[in-house]
């Protein structure tokens, strides 16, 4: 059995990759998890998956910028030597850094185990016995391939499914209209992807428009987005030994 560990951003991500982990990759929601992980304040969100005797616990860390908070507030580097636990995964948004001041903030919140970005990286380190054991690390930025943050992924993605193209495009025609004289904060293309994000939601699904984001997630068959499914292939190896 093994037991892997995921730190994202925010809530949204995890229910996201959390939806998409289970109706993708067959993954199946748990009460618990064995590391005993919960959340601390309202900033944490801890969710807890299992396939084929493996578990993946899945953690919120409150935002761009908190992963070190979150990694000292629960002993993550202890409970790295400590546990039994094979692979630690970090999903983090680009935004306007490049890549290797991603891999360095990062870097700087683990003790022991080191992330390259894009590629699993096989760690060896001592449990507190002083046995040797490895522990597989990896760490995937988000957009692959441009600055941007989750909402870019998340529009693209729609973009890919043709029952979502047009009303996709539509809405980001509609945002782009208020950007100059109505809503100039729009200007802002992080600003501007998630009201994209929000008013497409709302628009497709009006009568759930005042819920959470985890009711939308839930509406749209993201297994159909080419870019999505790429972005998201290093979770095939979540669940059993990697390459």
């Amino acid at each position: 059995m093994m037991t892997e560990l995921m730190l994202v951003e925010g809530v949204s991500d995890v229910q996201l990759i959390s939806y998409y982990l289970q109706n993708v990759y067959m993954w199946q929601h748990e009460k618990s998890n064995d590391l005993g992980i919960a959340p601390m304040d309202k900033q944490d969100h801890i969710e807890s998956l299992s396939k084929d005797g493996n578990q993946l616990v899945l953690c919120g860390v409150g935002g761009n910028g908190k992963f070190a908070h979150f990694v000292e507030q629960h002993r993550i580097n202890s409970m790295i030597v400590e546990r039994e636990i094979s692979s630690v995964m970090v999903v983090t948004d680009r935004d306007e850094d490049s890549v290797p001041k991603i891999g360095r903030m990062i870097n700087r919140s683990f003790e022991n185990i080191v992330f390259r970005a894009g590629e699993w990286n096989k760690n060896e380190i001592k449990d507190s016995f002083g046995q040797q054991k490895y522990i597989e690390t990896y760490l995937l930025i988000v957009p692959a391939d441009k600055k941007g943050a989750l909402e870019d992924v998340i529009i693209d993605a729609l973009k890919d499914i043709p029952e979502e193209k047009k009303l996709i495009q539509s809405v980001v025609e509609f945002i782009d209209s208020l950007k100059e004289k109505i809503v100039p904060d729009l200007k802002q293309i992080n600003k501007a992807n998630k009201a994209t994000v929000g008013t497409f939601f709302s628009v497709r699904n009006p009568k759930q428009a005042m819920r959470s984001f985890a009711s939308f997630v839930s509406k749209i068959d993201w297994s159909r987005s080419e870019s999505l499914n790429a972005l998201f292939q290093p979770f095939d190896c979540l669940g059993r030994e990697k390459l």
